[in-house]
């Protein structure tokens, strides 16, 4: 049987819109319900405030001429931005004081924004405090939204207000590019939180590291270790002859692996000081975690055979009782 390209393509953006009008429904319910539960009358309240900012929206942009003579013609490039309809109505009274912002990346960036909105507009909340500087950099981010929103959670680690950090991350920007593709892998080894406390050690070596990304994922330990090895060998990565041979020398089968090898059975007291015991840990990998789980479980298994012995255990369970209480 043979199908229509034009089919597939048809069929395709209907599953899209179907997928995008659920994802705005079930947005607009969530909000609906937080205010419910801040006062009677909640959604209501709700319901009349995003109605309002959304009127004022509308008019702005008429009075603007900003509707039909730029948001309008960027729309006709996304023609499945109705589906998101619900879902802007839902943050318009938060979107409002922005519109004016948005416009020009409306023009420029709706295609690529477009298929992301409904994962934008649902963690706005983590978003909106860093608006301003994504806003002044949204050339670089815009064509790589999907990945980025898909793990704010990590890249936010990077994302410091502090006056001290917040230098590193600009540096990072102009490999955004390079570095969004290989997101999955990395968050999935957890190389971005290991790495966050060794930015500043890094930062000055980015250049030389990033063309061995790939072959480097594998290895967490050598992200959680970084400082050590950047103690140890980053003078080579900054001399001129030797960072090339270090080039050659990553691209050898087992270099990452020795490099893991390495990270792991250096001294670190020369580089953390008193701090050389300390590792990193995330999630189920912090000891304490994994004990307090692992003893919550041998609790309930006790408990469990405890009882089913006072169950099950009939005259045997009274004997032993009746006898101990003689003694």
């Amino acid at each position: 049987v043979l199908v229509n390209s034009d089919e597939i393509t048809v069929i395709g953006s209907l599953k899209r819109m179907t997928s995008s009008f659920e994802k705005s429904v079930k947005l607009a319910q969530r909000r609906a319900d937080a205010w419910a539960n801040k006062e009677p009358g909640g959604q209501l309240a709700y319901a009349i405030e995003e109605t309002g900012a959304g009127a004022r929206i509308l008019a702005d942009l008429v009075k603007s001429g900003a509707l039909f003579d730029r948001v309008l013609p960027a729309a006709v490039n996304s023609p499945l931005l109705f589906s998101h309809t619900v879902s802007l109505y839902a943050r318009a009274a938060e979107l409002e004081q922005y519109v004016p912002e948005f416009v020009p990346i409306i023009e420029r960036h709706l295609p690529s924004i477009e298929p992301h909105l409904e994962e934008i507009l649902d963690q706005w909340e983590k978003i909106e405090p860093h608006l301003g500087y994504i806003i002044k950099n949204i050339d670089q981010l815009a064509p790589h939204c999907g990945p980025l929103v898909k793990h704010i959670d990590e890249l936010l680690l990077y994302a410091d207000e502090d006056e001290v950090h917040s230098r590193y991350f600009p540096e990072l920007l102009e490999y955004i590019g390079y570095f969004a593709p290989r997101l999955d892998n990395l968050v999935a080894k957890k190389h971005l939180t290991y790495l966050r406390p060794h930015l500043p050690k890094i930062t000055p070596h980015i250049m030389q590291l990033a063309p061995n990304v790939d072959r480097f994922t594998p290895y967490p330990s050598v992200s959680a270790n970084a400082d050590v090895l950047v103690w140890y060998f980053g003078w080579a990565l900054q001399t001129p002859i030797i960072r090339t041979i270090v080039q050659i020398w990553f691209r050898i089968p087992g270099v990452p692996m020795f490099c893991s090898w390495l990270a792991t059975h250096l001294p670190k007291r020369p580089v953390r000081g008193q701090c050389a015991g300390i590792e990193c840990f995330t999630d189920d990998d912090f000891p304490t975690v994994s004990l307090r789980r692992g003893l919550k479980t041998k609790a309930a298994q006790t408990v469990y055979l405890w009882r089913r012995l006072k169950a099950e255990g009939g005259g045997l369970w009274n004997k032993w009782r009746g006898g101990w209480r003689r003694r």
